[in-house]
């Protein structure tokens, strides 16, 4: 039916019991089998799914956006949907410990945590590369415990190589 044709139910509250400070939203939906609870539920779930975009194309400088061709196109939207996928997993194992923020302040808490790459030449003329990660901080120790995942994502790493004359 056009949207003048169709009947429309208004469902009316009394605002005053309203907490001060707190915002009130008014949300329309033309889903006549969602309740309050799901209609509030389905906008926080869409909210957040375009804040996490929102803020992965900014991280990932995919912004703007100029494809010539569809294959670039597809390609895009498969590594936004990928990409989506880590962070939303990530995010839903934090949220499972209590732990409510959004993937930026996330990436802010790792990024205390590097990979160190040490370079040098042995007596018998061989490159030798150390790598290892730095000890990460209380917050990022805390995110790797929420997820059980360990500290380092992986142990010291010596790398031999003889040059080339």
């Amino acid at each position: 039916k056009p949207l003048e044709m169709q009947e429309v139910a208004w469902k009316i509250k009394d605002l005053s019991k309203v907490e001060g400070g707190h915002g009130v939203y008014f949300l329309r939906t033309n889903v006549r089998t969602l309740d309050e609870r799901n209609t509030w539920d389905y906008y926080n779930l869409i909210r957040e799914i375009e804040c996490t975009n929102r803020q992965l194309k900014t991280d990932l400088h995919l912004r703007p956006l100029f494809h010539q061709t569809d294959q670039r196109s597809d390609a895009h939207l498969f590594f936004g949907l990928l990409a989506y996928w880590v962070v939303n997993t990530i995010r839903c194992g934090l949220k499972a410990q209590g732990e409510n923020c959004y993937w930026r302040e996330i990436v802010r808490r790792m990024s205390t945590q590097k990979l160190v790459t040490t370079e040098g030449v042995n007596p018998l003329g061989e490159k030798v590369e150390m790598r290892q990660c730095s000890k990460p901080s209380k917050q990022a120790t805390e995110i790797y415990q929420k997820l059980g995942l360990r500290e380092a994502p992986f142990r010291k790493i010596k790398i031999c190589r003889t040059q080339s004359p």
